[in-house]
This record gives C-alpha cells, sequence and structure tokens, in this order.
C-alpha cells in the first residue's frame, strides 16, 4: 500500500504545475526557442519563464510600473498596494486560460483603465506574446540568434522598456531514440532464454536503472523554478524519492515481485513522458544539463517498456513455490554428485 500510495501521489501531483500564477497551465521541459533578457530598468527584476512564453516582474514597494500591452494600452500596475490588472486591456482578454477571449472592439490607449487587484504582492508573471513573436520568421541556415524583442513600461510615468533577445536551437538527433531499441532488443533476447533466474536478474536491472531514471528526472522537473521552487514542487520531489527508496531496498534485497516492478515501470513511463520533449526540442528547461536530461528519458522509457514486457512472466515467477524455483548453484552441485557416483 505504501508503493501504491506515493505512485498514485507523484503521478497526480506530476499532472499539476508548481506555479500557480496567471496564464500558466503548462511547464514546458524542453523548447526549441528561448528568450533571454537583456535590459531591465534599475530597480527592478524581470524574468523570462517556460524558454519564450511568460514574463516574471518584480518591482520595489515603492514604485509605481505599469506594464503596456501590445497595443500601448496599461495592462499590469505594480504599486505599493499590490498588483492590479486593467479588464479595459486587450491583453487582459487574450490571456485568459483555457481559451483566449475576442477583446471588444475600440479598446486601446485612450480606453479609462478598469483595475482590479490580482495580488498584494510586488512580483507576477503572465503570458507576453512579444517574446515570441519573432518565432514565425525564417532563419539562415545555422543561425541560432532570431532577433530582439522589447516589452514597454512605464515607472513613475517615465518611459522605458524590458529588452532582450530570441533564440533557436534545432531539434536534437534522432540517435536519442536509438538506444531504447536497442534495450528493447537485449531484453528479449534475454526473455527468449526462458529461465527464470536470468527473468530475475533482468527485471533486477531494469528495475535499478528504472529507479535512477525516476530520481534524476523527479529532481530535474521539480527542482525548476517558474521563476522560483515551490513548496508543492519540494513536497513532490519527497514523495519521488521516498518511493525511490522504497524501490531500490525491495530490489537490492530480493523481495521485488511483479506488483514492485509495476509499480517501478509506472512512474518510470511517468517521468519518461513528460521528458519526451528534450528529445525533440533544442533548449532543455528544466534544472539538468540537457545531456542528463535526455539520457534520463531515454532511459526512463527503455527500462520501463522492458519492465512491461517482462511483467507476466515475473507474476508466474512470483507465484511459484519456493522449492520448485531454478538454483543454478543446485543444479551444478547436484550434477557433480551424480558425476561421482558414476566413477
Amino acid at each position: 500500500m505504501f508503493a501504491l500510495a506515493l505512485t498514485v501521489a507523484s503521478m497526480t501531483a506530476g499532472a499539476f504545475p508548481g506555479f500557480a500564477e496567471a496564464h500558466g497551465p503548462v511547464a514546458p521541459v524542453a523548447l526549441d526557442y528561448l528568450a533571454r533578457v537583456g535590459s531591465v530598468p534599475a530597480g527592478l527584476e524581470a524574468k523570462v519563464v517556460d524558454g519564450d512564453q511568460r514574463m516574471w516582474l518584480q518591482t520595489p514597494a515603492g514604485e509605481t510600473v505599469v506594464v503596456l500591452d501590445y497595443a500601448g494600452a496599461p495592462y499590469l500596475r505594480f504599486s505599493g498596494s499590490g498588483i492590479a490588472v486593467n479588464h479595459n486591456s486587450a491583453m487582459w482578454y487574450l490571456n485568459q486560460t483555457p481559451f483566449a477571449l475576442t477583446p471588444p472592439a475600440g479598446l486601446g490607449p485612450r480606453t479609462p483603465p478598469k483595475w482590479e487587484p490580482v495580488s498584494g504582492g510586488h512580483a507576477y508573471g503572465w503570458h507576453d506574446g512579444r517574446l515570441h513573436a519573432l518565432a514565425t520568421v525564417a532563419l539562415n541556415p545555422g543561425a541560432s540568434f532570431v532577433g530582439t524583442w522589447r516589452v514597454p513600461i512605464l515607472v513613475d510615468g517615465r518611459s522605458t522598456a524590458i529588452s532582450g533577445g530570441l533564440w533557436h536551437a534545432p531539434a536534437p538527433p534522432i540517435v536519442w531514440f536509438w538506444p531504447i531499441a536497442v534495450l528493447l532488443l537485449c531484453e528479449l533476447a534475454a526473455w527468449r532464454v526462458r529461465r527464470p533466474e536470468v527473468d530475475r536478474r533482468v527485471a533486477g536491472a531494469l528495475g535499478f536503472a528504472a529507479l535512477a531514471a525516476i530520481a534524476v528526472a523527479g529532481v530535474g522537473r521539480q527542482l525548476h523554478g517558474r521563476p522560483s521552487v515551490s513548496v508543492f514542487q519540494l513536497v513532490e520531489l519527497a514523495a519521488i524519492l521516498a518511493f525511490v527508496t522504497w524501490g531500490l531496498i525491495r530490489v537490492a534485497s530480493r523481495r521485488a515481485g511483479a506488483f514492485t516492478y509495476f509499480g517501478i515501470a509506472l512512474v518510470a513511463l511517468w517521468e519518461g513522458f513528460g521528458l519526451i520533449p528534450t528529445l525533440t526540442n533544442g533548449f532543455v528547461l528544466i534544472a539538468l544539463p540537457a545531456f542528463v536530461a535526455r539520457a534520463a528519458a531515454v532511459v526512463a522509457l527503455g527500462t520501463a517498456a522492458g519492465l512491461i514486457l517482462l511483467m507476466f512472466r515475473l507474476y508466474d515467477l512470483q507465484d511459484e513455490p519456493e522449492a520448485e524455483r531454478h538454483d543454478p548453484a543446485a543444479e551444478l552441485e547436484g550434477q557433480d554428485e551424480d558425476a561421482w557416483e558414476l566413477a
């Protein structure tokens, strides 16, 4: 029951992002485009979140900062009393989730603002299409820099801006998918031997590798800040590492059965699917180097598929009486005794 609870907890928690601010339903783990901040007005702190999708801004409590929308109308207002959003901004309609709304006709810089408070703090994140607007621009062969972007703001009435650049990275080579196929072919070769001891050893090796991949993937995904790591992410990471510890103890002590390996395969498959974008996109966004993240994805998917193939064989072995289980050492000893009697 402990393993089942942790498995369900890990998968359920993974379905919800750790960053709960406005307009951020999913945390991407990899993208082909990456926006970087180049210039920020003094006293402000700005970060790009989710590659090229969202802007995060923190302002001093003593300043009034207004973010302007695509048409130059006020969209967000940071002040000593907190943060407010202008419901008479076209950007407010476009940033509604899960579906964008069509802004009413006539909204613009001259429309009187309709401010609604959204936070009592001084930091906020929002989706901003200006960060990735240049993603449709055709690039020269071999080029990575796409162009510059600019988010206009007013600081105590003074016009200024947050600016930066957009970069593109090609998709990684398809060779990253080959180890999954190789791993499955090796597992199928061992499966055809039809020896219970070989099946147990293969399951143990796959289990160790899957648990290692789960731990690496969990650390990378849960320590990925948007822009900071939330308490919820830390709780989920603790649950994942507790599951990994339990699985390692079961596998190392040779007490792992079909149910244990099923739980390991399920979580490994979940983590592997979550990291698939790292195998198809150029920029890896989680808190891991790109090579490590892609290796974790490959190992998680390959070992999960291998354990699933072994599942019915492991179930039969689990029900097999202890006395009937194959013991290579005992068999060898019996052959030596027969040879001695014949001599």
